[in-house]
């Protein structure tokens, strides 16, 4: 099972957001991802990973691929990708602010659903990305998504790895949210709980409670 991470083209765009879709199938994520996913929304999806790809300079989109599989009409043999953001050196409060996730406003975050649901992760994203990194100079894991299929089987290693090395040579630290799932795989390669966040997910039409930590993995000697 040879699986090879490389960075990510704009023509692997549409699979990238494949992936993202198929991880981000339930729990708290599925709430953020309107459904159904129509062609137009897929689309409207593709086009905003695609303007982070071509603007964003702090940003590096990574795949892997397993030369084994056959090729799937939808992502090809990508099994897994991440979106890393770099800042080498401090920034400006107006560029910290406006790095951060906006939560949707008036009747975008109406009670008792996806709006709502939305509305409160995207103010815990926003809210521990300010106290956790603020200005300082980082290595941000923005993103980690592997297909259901294909989980442990090694490939979020390598794409975590990829950016733990570089943050290492480069001597800074580095942040990410945990869901539960991933949890247990970044503090085996050295990441620290800071905060966990606890999302009642009655508030929003299903059922249980999620966890989501924000995570550091300090500079290492």
């Amino acid at each position: 099972m040879p699986l090879i991470l490389s960075k990510i083209t704009e023509q692997d765009l549409p699979a990238f957001t494949h992936i993202c879709n198929a991880a981000f199938n339930n729990g708290m994520a599925s709430k953020l991802v309107p459904k159904p996913i129509t062609p137009e929304k897929f689309a409207a999806q593709v086009d905003k990973h695609r303007q982070s790809f071509l603007n964003d300079e702090d940003v590096t989109h990574l795949k892997v691929i397993d030369t084994d599989i056959e090729p799937s009409e939808e992502t090809g043999q990508m099994i897994a990708c991440a979106k890393w953001r770099i800042n080498l050196k401090e920034r400006t409060e107006e560029e910290v602010e406006a790095s951060l996730p906006k939560p949707p406003v008036g009747e975008a975050a109406q009670e008792g659903g996806r709006g709502l649901a939305e509305k409160e992760f995207v103010t815990y994203l926003a809210n521990s990305r300010r106290k956790w990194m603020g200005a300082r100079a980082f290595y941000f894991l923005h993103l980690l998504v592997t297909l259901p299929q294909h989980h442990r089987r090694g490939a979020g290693t390598l794409l975590l790895k990829w950016g733990l090395d570089q943050a290492d040579a480069a001597g800074l630290p580095t942040y990410l949210e945990a869901s539960e799932m991933g949890r247990p795989l970044y503090a085996r390669l050295g990441f620290e709980p800071k905060k966990e966040t606890h999302f009642d997910l009655g508030r929003y039409g299903s059922e249980g409670v999620e966890i989501n930590t924000a995570m550091v993995r300090p500079v290492t000697a």
